[in-house]
């Protein structure tokens, strides 16, 4: 009698077209933890069964509240008052809502949490990663890159900081036996803590550090890290860093000061390294004299900085195991660039050339510079370029450099500045295309330089 009740309940629910209803609870789940946290917070209006059923949601709950003071800054008909107090009540609505979804969550446990804003919340910080802890997250991004672009904030931004507070010593809040990826930006953590986290995150394998200011000697070792992936960008208060990391693939390293303590005591999977700021200048005229050369012949990716005020012609090792070379280049506008001619000189094989302009400032230009590429690049497949502005020495560069190229096949033109490489994916599209159509026109400016075997994209 009841199963036949049942199956004439479903025949009228089928029959009014409500088919979502019919589905099983698990099926519902496993269909909203493939959606965004928005996305499944909108399907409450398909039927009465689906109404709460988002509150189950086990994806990734992904807040993105950042750039939101450069929007602002772009109104200028609206004075820096205004736009900052419409500012500051956004920031609060937008802290409402978080709060609220996170207060309705009623899963056990999800595969992430970002929150990614301007200024962030200094006061919420331990209460997100105990909430991230509790909910047994997978992945952990907090990024509140001080990037301001409007009054007051221009002038307070540097002094607000979003400090991890530990309630204990050692903490105890930050134990996430499955989290994979951990990325904090603009949140100052001291030595302590990030060896807790090594400690208690056993499964972590991405460990990224933005813009903190209370490193100072880190050592990341232990024989069961399973990490593969530590990138240390701003942080400028390290004078020393202690790895022993037997699983590490990838290391980005960005430090204002030239000379800091490195010893990769142990890293024989390391195959991509990043040396940026002005640590890139040190390591570029000491390579063959550091104690980690030998860990330099075995990558396969290397990304270097080149500074405008360093331009000297230097006698490098040559390094016939890389095959992609990124190189980020600040000049001024019609600038000598001898510098980067010089760097790749030292690595013949590099299969994939990325370069990433950077123009400080145009003013008057200085003498034409003839670029003066002595040796060819025949391993050399594709040319890919970012912050291309049309300037005389950046065409210049890339003409040198196609004409010593005979296998060369494409060249792709990225819109987006290097400025903003570190910010979320979802961000740096959306700042793509804003400049694609003023990129479309640098582009037009290079055409007449490159061959017809050679394919000119644009991403």
């Amino acid at each position: 009698m009841l199963v036949q009740r049942s199956q004439r309940n479903t025949r009228s629910i089928i029959a009014h077209g409500d088919l979502i209803s019919t589905m099983p609870d698990d099926i519902i789940a496993n269909v909203l933890s493939r959606l965004t946290i928005k996305e499944a917070s909108r399907t409450s209006v398909l039927s009465t069964k689906w109404r709460y059923q988002w509150t189950y949601f086990s994806g990734v709950i992904d807040f993105d509240h950042s750039l939101k003071t450069y929007q602002y800054a772009r109104k200028r008909k609206v004075g820096p008052k205004k736009r900052c107090m419409v500012f500051l009540s956004d920031w609060e609505k937008f802290m409402s809502q978080l709060e609220h979804v996170q207060k309705s969550l009623k899963s056990p446990s999800m595969q992430g949490l970002r929150i990614c804003m301007d200024l962030g919340n200094p006061l919420k910080i331990a209460e997100w990663i105990e909430y991230a802890a509790k909910k047994d997250v997978q992945m952990l991004e907090l990024d509140f890159s001080n990037h301001y672009y409007i009054e007051p904030l221009l002038e307070i931004g540097y002094y607000i900081r979003n400090v991890l507070p530990m309630s204990s010593s050692p903490p105890t809040n930050f134990q996430m036996k499955s989290l994979l990826v951990l990325r904090l930006v603009s949140v100052d953590v001291c030595d302590m803590v990030i060896q807790h986290v090594l400690v208690s995150c056993p499964c972590l394998e991405t460990l990224c550090v933005i813009e903190s200011r209370k490193l100072t000697r880190l050592d990341v070792s232990g024989q069961a890290l399973r990490l593969k992936h530590l990138e240390l960008l701003d942080c400028h208060s390290i004078i020393s860093l202690h790895i022993f990391a037997e699983n590490l693939m990838t290391f980005n390293f960005r430090h204002r000061e030239e000379k800091v303590e490195i010893i990769f005591a142990s890293v024989p999977n390391l195959v991509e390294a990043s040396f940026r700021g002005w640590f890139a200048s040190y390591l570029q005229s000491n390579m063959d004299h550091l104690d980690y050369y030998e860990t330099l012949l075995q990558l396969h990716v290397l990304k270097l900085d080149i500074y405008p005020i360093d331009w000297r012609i230097l006698d490098l090792p040559v390094f016939s195991n890389l095959k992609q070379l990124e190189l980020l280049i600040r000049h001024s506008s019609g600038a000598k660039l001898d510098r980067a001619i010089n760097l790749l000189d030292a690595f013949p094989s590099v299969s994939v050339l990325k370069i990433k302009f950077r123009r400080n400032y145009i003013g008057p230009n200085e003498e034409e510079w003839e670029a003066n590429v002595k040796d060819e690049y025949p391993n050399l497949r594709e040319l890919q370029v970012s912050g291309y502005k049309r300037d005389p020495s950046q065409i210049e560069l890339l003409v040198s450099i196609v004409e010593k190229a005979p296998n060369l096949s494409k060249i792709v033109v990225d819109p987006l500045s290097s400025f903003y490489e570190n910010r979320s994916p979802d961000v740096q599209t959306r700042i793509r295309e804003r400049r694609r159509d003023v990129a479309v026109w640098y582009v037009g400016g290079l055409k007449p330089y490159v061959p017809p075997s050679v394919e000119l994209a644009m991403l």
